[in-house]
C-alpha cells in the first residue's frame, strides 16, 4: 500500500494538463468501448506517439473490461503522463484476494501461455475462450505493472511514451 500511496502523492503534483480522471457511470461492458474511445481521445491530444496510444488503449480496455466484469462500481480511470512514462490506473470498490510477488506483482499468474500465439493457441482448447488473457496483454505491453488490494482495487501499468521504446 505503501507503494501506491507513493505513487499516487507523486502523481498528484503533477498539471492537471498530464492527468485525465474519470469515473464509468455503470458497470455495463458497453463502457469498455466508451473508455478506449475516451483514452484514446486523450493520449492523442497528449501526441503521444502511436505505438504507445495503441498499447496504452488496449491496456485501459483490458483493465476496465477486468474491473467490470470482477469489481463494483463505480469504476475509476486515470491517466498520468510524466517523466517519460504514461501511468495508467484502474480502481473499483470490489475486493479481490490477491496473491503477490517480490515488489512490483507479477501479474502473469498462472497464465503462462506463449504470447506468440501461433505456437500456443491449437493445442489447448481453453485459449480459445473469450476470457483469461487479459493481465498477461497487461504485462506484455508494459515497463511495469502492479495491484493495491484492500476496501477498492486498484491495477496499473506503466508504459514508456519514447516512441524509440517500442520495436
Amino acid at each position: 500500500m505503501e507503494i501506491l500511496a507513493a505513487q499516487a502523492t507523486a502523481l498528484s503534483l503533477l498539471p492537471t494538463a498530464d492527468r485525465h480522471v474519470w469515473s464509468l457511470p455503470d458497470t455495463d461492458l458497453a463502457q469498455a468501448a466508451h473508455t478506449r474511445r475516451k483514452a484514446a481521445g486523450v493520449l492523442e491530444r497528449w501526441r503521444l506517439p502511436r505505438a504507445t496510444v495503441d498499447d496504452a488503449v488496449l491496456v485501459v480496455c483490458e483493465l476496465v473490461t477486468n474491473a467490470i466484469r470482477h469489481g463494483r462500481s463505480p469504476v475509476h480511470i486515470a491517466l498520468h503522463r510524466g517523466q517519460g512514462a504514461l501511468t495508467i490506473s484502474v480502481s473499483d470498490q470490489g475486493h479481490v484476494p490477491f496473491p503477490t510477488k517480490g515488489p512490483d506483482l507479477d501479474l502473469d499468474l498462472d497464465l503462462d501461455m506463449d504470447l506468440d500465439l501461433g505456437v500456443e493457441l491449437g493445442a489447448d482448447p481453453d485459449h480459445l475462450g473469450e476470457c483469461g488473457r487479459g493481465l498477461s496483454i497487461v504485462a506484455a505491453l508494459s515497463q511495469a505493472h502492479g495491484y493495491e488490494g484492500g476496501d477498492s482495487t486498484t491495477f496499473w501499468a506503466r508504459l514508456h511514451t519514447h516512441p524509440t521504446d517500442h520495436a
